[in-house]
């Protein structure tokens, strides 16, 4: 019985859709243990972000860390937290702290130590106090010699952002590195990185003035997850068969799963899924026709790829649409090398670039790209006519209205008008805005501060602008009639 329920339990873990649990079920991603395992084997233990689409492998990544507590100097007493954020029943900072804290004392004791925990029975806590608590239960824990590593692994961090968390929470997980980094160390998951969720929410307090010193994301290490090699992916599909209990995969049959599903784990486990049932049920002569048409309308498969699909830039998608149609590739070739080196989206097949799977070429001929949806209607065009218009003389940084008023311009404001009257009636994006008008080392949100602020001085009304558009989800765009 217990061998009968071994085998079901490994089953689940190489064709069941939910993450890999358990250490001797992980397969592949050496290099990523590795790069993790000198990131936290260091010294003073570093801060990493694991970036990766959904579903493709990062729970069961964190999960394996955190299992073999990978990085853990050798004798080194250390103890590693697992935090799961999908687990939360909300999102609100008083959730997210108690979830903290309540794991950081579970983990604790679990490894033997004294530790209070009565602050996980103390009623109407806000996040202020369960913040106050754990900094006070690592401070006593530290100083006590006890422990020499603290990791924090925290998936999911994506869905703190989009229902809730404040910069404030972001300052004190930051604090938290900056006493205790020589011993303590965050390693979080996130489909998007944190550079770019930090912004996110440091937007609209960036408009009132405020600043951080430094943003969290700064101190953190990003390793971008993308597919797995070709080696872990034809061993997963054996290791497959083998929890199966059917008869070994052919070469042909690894290079038919490899075709349609690509290197994508998530795809390729249920590709091997379907081809064991058109080995049981279908006609010989008509397994591989009936498992790839099983797979191709698959939901899940179809929502993964056009999930890989709309995620990207409109340069991306451009891109892709090219390869998946056969046509020129007109793009940078950086895009290129983005979309192959780092997401694996695309790869060379008989020694043309080529998607990486059929399914995902499949559905992203089916994609178009859709024209920026922009803030204006037939009430805003209408209303346009009775407005004023302007005349911007470059050389005095001076904006002229036909109602014979006058603005002068600070030099971004002009950089920037400049830009936008180059590439009139067309979107700016936020990251050609952020490349001409910036140059690096600058974040998404000084876009927006400069475009309100010229807002204030070219627009009768700001909340319904007539000259600078807002294209929602891709940048501005400067109307000229």
């Amino acid at each position: 019985m217990e061998e009968m329920m071994s085998a079901m339990e490994q089953k689940a873990a190489f064709l069941g859709r939910e993450p890999v649990a358990e250490a001797e079920d992980f397969m592949g991603r050496r290099a990523e243990i590795r790069w993790l395992a000198d990131k936290l084997g260091r010294e003073m233990p570093q801060n990493c972000n694991i970036v990766g689409e959904p579903r493709i492998g990062k729970s069961s990544l964190l999960q394996y860390v955190y299992r073999n507590q990978i990085g853990l100097p050798k004798g080194m007493n250390g103890v590693y937290v697992w935090l799961r954020l999908v687990e939360l029943s909300d999102y609100s900072p008083d959730s997210f702290w108690h979830f903290v804290v309540k794991r950081v004392v579970h983990a604790l004791k679990r490894h033997g130590l004294d530790v209070n925990d009565d602050v996980l029975n103390e009623p109407n806590l806000d996040a202020r106090d369960l913040f106050d608590a754990l900094d006070e239960m690592l401070e006593q824990i530290i100083e006590s010699g006890e422990l020499a590593r603290i990791i924090l692994l925290i998936d999911d961090f994506d869905v703190l952002v989009y229902q809730g968390i404040q910069s404030r929470d972001l300052d004190w997980l930051r604090s938290l590195v900056t006493r205790y980094g020589e011993v303590l160390a965050f390693v979080i998951s996130s489909t998007d990185s944190l550079v770019r969720l930090s912004e996110r929410i440091l937007q609209h307090e960036d408009e009132s003035g405020r600043q951080m010193v430094s943003p969290f994301a700064n101190i953190f290490h990003n390793l971008q997850m993308g597919l797995m090699s070709r080696a872990d992916a034809e061993a997963l599909c054996r290791e497959a068969a083998v929890a199966e209990g059917v008869s070994a995969l052919s070469e042909a049959d690894i290079d038919f799963l490899l075709l349609e599903a690509g290197r994508h784990p998530a795809m390729l486990k249920i590709g091997v899924g379907y081809l064991f049932e058109a080995q049981r049920l279908s006609e010989p002569n008509e397994i591989y026709e009936d498992a790839r048409s099983d797979f191709l309308f698959d939901g899940h498969v179809r929502w993964l790829s056009q999930n890989l699909f709309t995620r990207r830039t409109m340069e991306e998608k451009q891109a892709l649409l090219e390869l998946a149609n056969d046509t020129a590739v007109t793009c940078d070739p950086i895009i290129i090398n983005r979309l192959k080196r780092q997401l694996g989206l695309v790869e060379k097949r008989n020694g043309r670039l080529s998607l990486f799977s059929n399914a995902f070429q499949h559905w992203t001929q089916r994609q178009k790209i859709e024209e920026p949806e922009t803030e204006f209607d037939k009430e805003t065009v209408d209303a346009a006519a009775s407005e004023p218009t302007f005349e911007y003389v470059a050389p005095s940084r001076t904006v002229r209205f036909s109602n014979g008023e006058e603005v002068r311009l600070t030099p971004l404001e002009n950089r920037l008008l400049s830009y936008f009257l180059e590439n009139a009636n067309k979107v700016c994006t936020t990251d050609e805005l952020l490349k001409n008008i910036w140059g690096s080392n600058k974040t998404r949100a000084v876009v927006e501060k400069a475009v309100n602020r010229l807002r204030t001085k070219i627009e009768v009304d700001q909340k319904r602008p007539r000259f600078i558009l807002s294209a929602r989800g891709e940048g501005y765009l400067l109307r000229i009639r």
